[in-house]
């Protein structure tokens, strides 16, 4: 009876005082490479940071040699068809366009994704940076973004003015949410330009434990428990 009892107390506190698992970046400072990472076109790690870049293996940066800009080996993927960034990062075709209204189009570009399972309230965040060698007097407006949930929210641009900064989301609900960086060259195919990201976190919020009174209901449920052990065996 004793072994029962204490397995029983044990299971109903364990049900009211666990907390629900904490979300958690998967090498979120890209000490350990991509592990934990899906990834399309060129991306690779640098200098403790994920790098994102339009540069293919073709002549992007003219007199500079073909792929003298690529970081991977990998050329970057295409905008606007099936199986290119739009598609990897869980948007409609032509999401990634501008203005195609006005001749504004995605031509080329890299995308990074990782699924996170989150609670309502944890907080996203990370540190980005715009790099390009497009003029942005004169060049295309190559720009950054990142995609939650589905929704997308540009990061920079490069006529904005190439800068860095820190972003961070507050989940108002629990799931699977899928988390994608990326960057997209504007307008042509020449004309590299690189997003940087590092220090991905997830900032949890203290889940509720049962109140005391739950608590104290569960136990006196163990107590009418034992007594009828003790009648039973009377």
């Amino acid at each position: 009876m004793k072994r029962m009892l204490a397995l029983s107390t044990a299971l109903l506190l364990g049900a009211f005082i666990a907390n629900p698992a904490k979300a958690a970046v998967i090498n979120g400072d890209f000490s350990a490479g991509l592990t934990g990472w899906d990834s399309l076109g060129d991306v690779a790690v640098s200098a403790g940071e994920a790098r994102l870049s339009t540069a293919s293996l073709d002549v992007d940066d003219f007199p500079a040699a073909a792929g003298a800009f690529n970081q991977s080996g990998n050329a970057a993927a295409p905008v606007g068809q099936p199986g290119g960034v739009e598609e990897f990062a869980g948007l409609p075709l032509g999401q990634l366009d501008p203005d195609p209204l006005n001749g504004s189009w995605a031509f080329e570009g890299s995308a990074l994704r990782q699924t996170l399972a989150v609670q309502a309230g944890d907080t996203l965040r990370f540190d980005w940076r715009l790099a390009s060698n497009e003029d942005p007097l004169i060049g295309m407006n190559d720009y950054a973004f990142v995609v939650i949930g589905g929704v997308l929210a540009v990061l920079d641009d490069v006529f904005t003015g190439l800068g860095s900064g820190s972003f961070s989301h507050t989940f108002n609900a629990a799931g699977s949410i899928d988390v994608v960086f990326g960057i997209v060259d504007v307008g042509d195919y020449v004309g590299s330009s690189w997003l940087s990201i590092d220090a991905v976190r997830i900032a949890t919020t203290p889940q509720p434990v049962s109140a005391p009174g739950s608590l104290a209901l569960a136990l006196a449920g163990v107590g009418v428990l034992a007594r009828r052990l003790r009648h039973s065996r009377g």
